[in-house]
């Protein structure tokens, strides 16, 4: 992303945000962003992986080796398989050695994310006189 310090100061010295644009290549929504005030130094992108890290770690304690698609159902994960698959293999290591410590809470007792929530219903058809 853009230096935002950099951008502020442009602003600073009297640079319009067209000017800063088109100097630093980034768009004019970026240069307001950056100047809003209260606006960090930095870009900063909360992660999908560090909100589900707490479910994760709850599933991988009584269950080290279940695989990525079944915790993505149990935990109702909407994102990229890609982003869930590194951060159960960057946290599956620390259950694994501990795995024969404790014993594990039956599957049952497990709820699957929102298929756990939700009913599934169905309709009813009905059918005119049939002609073979």
């Amino acid at each position: 992303m853009h230096d935002r310090p950099q951008l502020r100061l442009l602003h600073g010295e009297g640079e319009s945000i067209r000017g800063i644009t088109r100097e630093q290549g980034a768009s004019r929504n970026a240069v307001r962003r950056a100047l809003a005030p209260g606006a960090r130094d930095h870009y900063h992108r909360a992660s999908a992986s560090s909100d589900a890290e707490p479910a994760v770690r709850d599933v991988l304690a009584d269950y080290p080796l279940m695989n990525v698609s079944d915790i993505a159902v149990l935990i109702d994960w909407r994102h990229a398989r890609r982003t869930l698959s590194d951060l159960v293999a960057k946290l599956r290591p620390e259950y694994i050695e501990h795995s024969g410590d404790v014993d594990a809470r039956p599957m049952a007792s497990l709820q699957a994310g929102m298929l756990a929530i939700t009913e599934i219903s169905y309709g009813t058809m009905q059918l005119g006189e049939v002609k073979l």
